[in-house]
């Protein structure tokens, strides 16, 4: 079973230990500014990337990102060629946009022409596999390791869209039996996660009541975004 991922060992380990509220959020900021830095570094002079980039490209997103994040010769250089396809797809709506007839029609063919060029992603593309990996790796190695068993029992869990992929990556991951048994574990974890979130929040606005702002926080200054981040995610939550 394993043969169909490639397996991600080191950072699940690190992840499940480092207590995050969802370390797999972190792990996909990370792949994202991976990804950032591949298509801005070396990569952006060779061909069969350029190739991809004027195929695929990124979505607005991303694209906003690769602008903004200070590599301006090397954007340029990757756009030049990117921006020299698009103007060729655009060639015929601008002859009819000129002639003014059909004009219904032309507009609708402008957008297909652009929803195409904004269809792919492949940094999206790149956090999606990694994702698929990570999420794969973590019941694998539940399956197999009695201490990872454990730390999962004592980690602080994932975001419910996280906990939805782990879950579909389990069904390739382990067989009928351990099924079962991690779906009931991640159905543990998760619920004893929300509860804790739950009664924090409750803590928290208990605390801005004027007769409560003297006792101490016990660790609830920061419960509303820990709580945000449970159902929605932290960054940008690929799914």
């Amino acid at each position: 079973m394993a043969n169909k991922y490639q397996l991600e060992t080191i950072p699940v380990w690190d992840g499940i230990k480092s207590q995050s509220e969802c370390f797999i959020c972190d792990l996909m900021q990370q792949a994202e500014k991976d990804s950032l830095e591949f298509f801005l570094g070396s990569s952006v002079m060779n061909p069969e990337t350029r190739v991809r980039v004027n195929a695929t490209g990124f979505c607005p997103e991303h694209t906003a990102k690769l602008v903004e994040s200070g590599h301006p010769n090397s954007m340029a250089v990757m756009w030049e060629t990117h921006l020299e396809r698009t103007r060729d797809e655009l060639q015929k709506v601008f002859k009819d946009l000129e002639n003014g007839k059909n004009l219904k029609k032309t507009v609708a063919n402008l957008d297909e022409v652009l929803g195409q060029r904004e269809k792919g992603c492949l940094i999206c593309q790149r956090m999606r596999d990694r994702l698929d990996r990570y999420c794969f790796t973590i019941p694998y190695i539940w399956g197999q390791d009695p201490e990872f068993r454990k730390a999962f029992s004592e980690s602080k869990g994932f975001c419910l869209h996280h906990m939805t992929h782990i879950l579909r990556m389990s069904l390739d991951a382990l067989d009928a039996k351990q099924q079962k048994l991690f779906s009931q574990a991640m159905a543990d974890l998760q619920q004893r996660r929300l509860d804790l979130n739950a009664k924090d929040l409750v803590y928290m606005i208990e605390h801005y009541k004027s007769e409560n702002r003297d006792k101490p926080w016990n660790g609830c200054e920061d419960a509303q975004i820990r709580a945000v981040y449970r159902e929605i995610g932290k960054g940008r939550c690929i799914r």
